[in-house]
């Protein structure tokens, strides 16, 4: 099966010039992106000088110091084109091959776009990730994903998350189909009611674990990520159950949330990781008066001093409390682990304790 990889394989500099020149929005293309000058993002679409279009590798690379979640991104050529028109690693190939309506280009196989084609707005966007969502299913007992979550936080007891739903998806990578995985689909809403993107996470079909994926070159790939962000993601969290009596706990990773929940009995929803988690908003008109936050006590880093997670974990309490908002700071016992781990030892120490008692 023909792969991206072959396809572009031995293109010039020159040629990824082109494939971005082909599929970027005109707008975006100006002399100082050619230059290599810092400006507006094609993918996340906001701020003026987050992007810088180098080329420095001669495949189209590009640098976003937002585009990874409030954090620093960096691509080729291929996922700009893909992330910032939201097509597909498939829908690019076969542009290129020439399967699809667009026209394949005349000269070293780069594609031309097709008069009218435009990338995919906001709309497009949404339509994308709705289809995702309505097209999995709510978890029930003993299913893929509540068997990986009961294995990541034993014993877990919690309210039915309606913000969690199973499918059996297609994993794609390059134009190469890896595998069929049951994926846990979480839908991220912003403050306002709207959702903004799904979080996936592939799981092992055989075993309650997150799926093991290597690409047929050797590359290990994440069982975990976002589809496209129809909206920016800032503010937003999946929403796994509802705040009880003014109280919601937020933290970052789905796991970390029902960890939290079981430790504490606070309702708390994950933010997918601590960049976001520092800028979680409130949502008005849901009684909240108090946020607990469950950081992920993360090493000290070398460079800057600070452990990354307590950090914006401190970062968002700070302005939550500018706000009028009452805070509770919540950390585990043992630096370099997060409140999984810690739930995981609570748990192992009630067992122990009741296997003696018996005894």
């Amino acid at each position: 099966m023909t792969k991206l990889s072959d396809i572009v394989k031995n293109w010039t500099p020159a040629q990824w010039d082109a494939l971005v020149a082909q599929f970027l929005p005109a707008d975006f293309l100006t002399d100082a992106f050619w230059r290599g000058r810092p400006g507006p993002c094609p993918i996340c679409g906001d701020g003026h000088d987050r992007f810088t279009y180098d080329n420095k590798r001669g495949r189209g690379d590009w640098v976003c110091r937002k585009c990874n979640a409030g954090s620093p991104k960096a691509g080729d050529g291929i996922e700009l084109v893909c992330r910032s028109t939201g097509m597909s690693y498939v829908e690019l190939l076969n542009c290129l091959t020439g399967k699809s309506s667009m026209p394949t280009a005349l000269h070293a196989a780069v594609p031309i776009r097709q008069p009218g084609t435009k990338p995919l707005d906001t709309s497009a966007k949404m339509r994308r990730i709705e289809k995702q969502w309505a097209a999995a299913s709510s978890l029930s007992h003993g299913d893929a994903a509540t068997q990986y979550l009961a294995a990541r936080v034993p014993g877990l007891c919690a309210p039915r998350p309606v913000a969690l739903r199973l499918a059996s998806q297609d994993y794609w990578h390059e134009g190469e189909l890896i595998g069929r995985y049951p994926t846990i689909v979480a839908q991220f809403t912003l403050p306002d009611g709207r959702m903004a993107t799904v979080h996936r996470t592939s799981l092992d079909p055989q075993q309650p674990a997150k799926a093991c994926i290597v690409s047929s070159d050797g590359e290990v790939l994440p069982p975990k990520r976002n589809d496209v962000s129809a909206l920016p993601l800032d503010g937003g969290a999946v929403r796994l159950m509802p705040p009880r009596d003014g109280e919601l706990g937020v933290a970052e990773g789905l796991e970390n949330g029902f960890a939290a929940y079981m430790l504490f009995g606070v309702p708390t929803w994950p933010c997918l990781n601590r960049v976001l988690l520092s800028k979680f908003v409130v949502p008005p008109g849901l009684g909240i008066h108090t946020v607990h936050i469950f950081a992920d006590f993360d090493q000290i880093d070398p460079r800057t001093g600070v452990s990354p997670g307590m950090a914006d974990a401190l970062k968002l309490a700070k302005r939550l409390r500018a706000e009028g908002f009452k805070t509770v700071m919540h950390r585990p016992k043992i630096r370099g682990t997060d409140f999984c781990d810690e739930w995981r030892t609570v748990y192992e120490l009630r067992q122990m304790s009741r296997q003696a008692v018996a005894a």
